[in-house]
């Protein structure tokens, strides 16, 4: 379940990406390798749908929806895994990982700034450390219980 959810979440990403969010994308490609800092501490590019935008895209732009929803089915089937299955407080872990991309989103729909490490961190980096290490973690303890 976790898997399908982060499967799921990667390509309304990717949905994502490369419609309204292509910004994003041209930000990365336009860093500098040599001095990487600069570029990665700047406002990030990306704009995500505002409050107003997530209440009208139901009717009028059902992709605006997409990486929201995806996102949020992400958090709830971890939490509800962990929940149903964790037994140590660091499997919460894994679950705060996977809702990270749901706090980017909330911060761009009120309109905070953010810089463009944080939206990659954030959209990226965060749900496949949580959701894939805990598929990882998770198919590791079933093999070794074997």
């Amino acid at each position: 379940m976790t898997l399908v959810a982060l499967v799921g979440y990667l390509a309304g990403l990717g949905r994502y990406l490369t419609g309204e969010g292509a910004a994003l994308v041209s930000a990365l490609a336009a860093i500098d390798t040599s001095a990487p800092t600069p570029a990665l501490l700047a406002a990030s590019p990306l704009s995500l749908p505002s409050i107003a935008t997530l209440q009208t895209a139901a009717s009028s732009s059902p992709t605006t929806l997409v990486l929201p929803g995806a996102a949020l089915v992400l958090a709830v089937s971890l939490v509800v895994v962990v929940a149903r299955f964790g037994h140590s407080w660091t499997t919460w872990l894994y679950a705060l990982a996977a809702i990270v991309p749901l706090a980017i989103l909330a911060a761009g729909a009120v309109g905070v700034s953010r810089p463009l490490v944080v939206d990659v961190a954030g959209l990226v980096v965060f749900p496949l450390l949580g959701a894939g290490g805990f598929t990882v973690d998770v198919g590791r303890y079933l093999f070794a219980t074997r």
